[in-house]
Parts: structure tokens; sequence; C-alpha cells
């Protein structure tokens, strides 16, 4: 068995021993661990969150004071005290007011673990993807408080450096991760921002 391999099989029984929907909350645990992301009491956003890995990290970060909004196009299977889903697109003009009715307030983060549907064509796939980072970057122009915290998936590629130039004018720190539970041979990378601009 490739080291690779082995790592994303470690991952993946991992999140069935603890209880996780799937590997991908080992991504968000390492990042709260690592830039204190999420904190007791928060608010927290998550687009694309489906199937739920990302919630019940971010669920358990935020404890009883907190908030957390689930947004995906894919049903959730999940019931959290402290947590709210939607089924929406992400681009639907009424998500910023349905989740601030649910947050009461700005959110103190913003998370994006978005996807497109993977065609297999590389180019396509890598500019679907940024399209909907750079949405996603914009969506906390709206939603997202002024010092708040973010994570976005992007694809590595092409249009990798036109996200990051989002998340520059608008964050006072970014950082590009590579979290270990990602395969090695991924191209997903995270742009990892603090302290959101007025």
């Amino acid at each position: 068995m490739k080291l690779d391999e082995a790592r994303r099989d470690y991952y993946r029984k991992r999140a069935r021993e603890e209880g996780y929907e799937s590997r991908a909350a080992y991504k968000l645990l390492e990042a709260i661990k690592k830039y204190r992301l999420i904190k007791p009491g928060d608010r927290v956003i998550d687009l694309g969150a489906a199937p739920g890995g990302w919630l019940q990290v971010a669920s358990k970060a935020v404890g009883s004071t907190g908030i957390v909004v689930g947004v995906d196009l894919s049903p959730i299977h999940l019931e959290m005290e402290n947590t709210h889903t939607l089924k929406m697109d992400i681009t639907d003009p009424k998500l910023s007011e349905t989740v601030k009715e649910l947050i009461k307030r700005p959110a103190d983060v913003l998370l994006s673990d978005l996807s497109p549907k993977i065609s297999g064509a590389w180019d396509l796939d890598q500019y679907r993807q940024i399209d909907l980072t750079i949405t996603s970057i914009t969506i906390g122009d709206t939603l997202l408080r002024v010092g708040g915290n973010a994570m976005f998936k992007c694809f590595q590629g092409e249009r990798f450096s036109e996200a990051e130039k989002e998340a520059r004018q608008r964050y006072n720190f970014v950082a590009i991760m590579k979290p270990h539970a990602s395969r090695n041979e991924s191209s997903e990378m995270y742009l990892l921002c603090l302290g959101r601009r007025p």
C-alpha cells in the first residue's frame, strides 16, 4: 500500500471510530488547532457542508453558546442543538437574509469546502471550483463581521492566484494550507484567512 493510501485509510478509519461524517473533519480540526480559527460562542457559516464533517467539528468548537449554519444543495442528515442546515444554492439571492435570521448577528467565521461535480476535464473543474471559492469570499462581504476569520478550499492551477488575491484584499493575514488529511496527489489547498478588514 502506498503511503498516501495508508494515510487516507488512517483518516477514514479514524473518522469512523470517532463518529465524524467524513475524514474532512480533520482538515478543519488542524486549522482550529493551528490558527484558533473557531472559538467558543462563535457564529459559523459552512458553505458546501454535506455530508457534515465540518459541521460536527464546528458545532463542538463553538459550544452551547455558539451557532453553526450549514449550507448545501445536498441534504445533510445531522441533528445538533446549536446547528441549522439549509438546502440552498450559494448563489440564491435569499441566502444572506435566511442565514442572518438564524445567526442573529454577523458571523465570526466563514467556511467553504465547495467543489463542483468533477467532470474529469481538469481545466474546467479548476475553473468552476475557483468560481465557487470567489463567490464564497464575496459572501463574506455581507455575512462576516469585521475581524472575522475564514477558510476556503481552492484547487491549485491557473486561477488559484485569483482567489488568493481576492482573499488578500479582504483579510489581514492569509496562509496557504495543505492539511495532513488531504491526499498528497490532491490539488486541493486551503486559504486560511484571519481578521477581515472593514
